[in-house]
Order: C-alpha cells, then structure tokens, then sequence
C-alpha cells in the first residue's frame, strides 16, 4: 500500500521538470527530418512486420484452422463455418432493422434542445461574478479562469495582448471585486 503524504500536486510550474522545447516551438528544428524517419518507420511496420506476423501467426494457428475449416465434417460439429456464417447474418438483419426502425420513427424529430439566451445579469449571478467581468469575458479572445478547491471561479486572466492598452494580461481577482461591488452597493 503507498503512502499519500509522498505524493502531492505541484501547482509552481518554475518545479516541474518540463524541457523548454514544450511550450516554444521555434527551439524545434529539423522537422522534415522526424517526419521522415516517422513515415519511413510506419512504412516499415506495414510492408515488413505486418505481413511478417501475418505469416507467424497463420503457421502457428495453420493446423487449426485447417482442421476448423477444410477438414470439419458437417453432421459432427453443430457450430461448423456454414451455421455461424447464418448466425452473423441474423444478427447483421436485426441490427439493420432496428436501425431502420430508430430511422423511421426518429428522422425528422430533433433531438438536442437548443438553449436559451441569457441575460448578462442571470449569467454574472450564475457565476458569482458582477456583470461588468461578464462583459470583459464576452469581448474577450483568450481566457484563462482559476477556480479554488470548491470549483468557485477565484480570477481570471485576459491574455488579449492587442486587445489590452499594455503588453502584460489583465488579472481579475474576482473574490476581491466582488467584495469592492458589495460594499459600493451597500
């Protein structure tokens, strides 16, 4: 049985042991080179070792499948190639029924519901945020929502950088706005 208290969840990603190619694709060079050797590989996989244990496998399972197939006497064996042959059949023509039935009787009924409009002041309610982070996040490009422990949404991150007046992203604290709104309110 292992222990919990050695493992725990590193949320300071300057800790994580990540290779800075990760995130920056410009370190990445010589791509046309690893997408060769990746096609020569799979190439190989398909005209070598594919027939090869195709090969491998029919040998080892030959005098089976000899004996399943060429051999097999009708009267003797009850599930002979001709009765299975009949039984995947039966069940191809149910399955093609019943499909053909969910096709007539469902066609033209649509099944999704499409949702509501809501109101910036329903939605801002919903996540307990005020209307006016409601609008920043509807005009914005690229989001980034921190939620805590409880899955409450804590910040959030407007990463618009032609958007935004300077060149770093706009960070909300929603738990602090939220009380700034009450107490302007109050």
């Amino acid at each position: 049985m292992q222990k919990t208290e050695n493992f725990k969840i590193i949320t300071d990603e300057n800790l994580l042991d990540i290779p800075s190619y990760i995130d920056r694709p410009e370190y990445v060079r010589n791509k046309t080179a690893g997408y060769s050797l990746l096609a020569l590989g799979w190439i190989t996989w398909m005209w070598l070792f594919l027939p090869l244990l195709t090969v491998l496998f029919w040998l080892f399972e030959g005098s089976l499948v000899y004996e399943q197939l060429i051999v097999a006497e009708m009267p003797r064996k009850p599930l002979n190639l001709f009765h299975l042959t009949g039984l995947i059949t039966f069940f191809i023509l149910c399955l093609f029924i019943w499909a053909s039935y969910n096709w007539y009787r469902f066609h033209n009924n649509e099944k999704r519901l499409f949702p509501s409009n809501v109101m910036p002041s329903e939605l801002a309610h919903s996540f307990r945020v005020s209307t006016t982070d409601i609008k920043r996040l509807q005009y914005a490009d690229n989001i980034t929502l921190h939620y805590s422990e409880d899955g409450e949404l804590t910040t959030y991150d407007l990463n618009d950088q032609a958007k935004t007046l300077d060149s770093k992203p706009l960070r909300v604290d929603v738990v602090v706005q939220n009380h700034l709104d009450n107490n302007q309110n109050a």
